[in-house]
């Protein structure tokens, strides 16, 4: 697992933001672990429907990154910046090729549904994609509330990341470990 001096100092910042602004509405402050994002989900339910545009982005970009930490923690993952907007931030995993973009995520979460503003989908190697998503098509389907939850999203990565290593696995390939440069390359021949 990525070590703690891995994360980037602008991720710490607004993993503490988010932190501090979930346990000032919940009065509980989340720990970082997958076990307290329901706090978090029930924080982004209460957030007032008036809140300003800045405010309300200021609050994806804080809850975001707390999520990402959290996916990062559980599923063998590191930070990629892309630039400087936490927009563009995503969470790389090593164990297997799958990367997504944790402040899209939250501000699907926060919209419950998909937003122009935000993309909270995620993405693999084009190789594997259409039997990817056949394999969670078949694993049932989520009813919409769950799947625009953080529970959600994170129990949707952890099934894609286990599917991910298992085919790996299958296919008689040897445990690997992708690198930022992996993913760099394939993400660059996309464009």
């Amino acid at each position: 697992m990525p070590s703690e001096e891995q994360v980037p100092a602008a991720v710490e910042d607004l993993v503490r933001m988010g932190r501090r602004m979930v346990h000032e509405v919940i009065g509980v402050e989340p720990d970082l672990t997958p076990d307290t994002l329901p706090l978090v989900d029930q924080y982004l339910r209460q957030v007032p429907p008036d809140l300003s545009r800045h405010a309300r982005n200021l609050m994806v970009c804080a809850v975001g990154c707390y999520f990402g930490e959290v996916a990062r923690r559980a599923l063998n993952g590191r930070w990629a910046l892309a630039g400087e907007e936490p927009e563009s931030w995503r969470v790389e995993l090593s164990s297997c090729f799958l990367y997504f973009s944790p402040v899209g995520m939250a501000g699907e979460v926060l919209a419950g549904g998909d937003t122009e503003d935000y993309d909270g989908s995620f993405a693999t190697s084009d190789e594997v994609r259409d039997d990817l998503d056949e394999a969670l098509g078949a694993a049932g389907p989520i009813p919409e509330d769950e799947y625009y939850s953080l529970c959600g999203r994170i129990d949707v990565l952890e099934l894609a990341a286990d599917w991910l290593t298992g085919k790996r696995m299958a296919a008689g390939k040897p445990v690997f470990s992708y690198s930022a440069e992996d993913y760099l390359a394939c993400i660059e021949a996309r464009r």
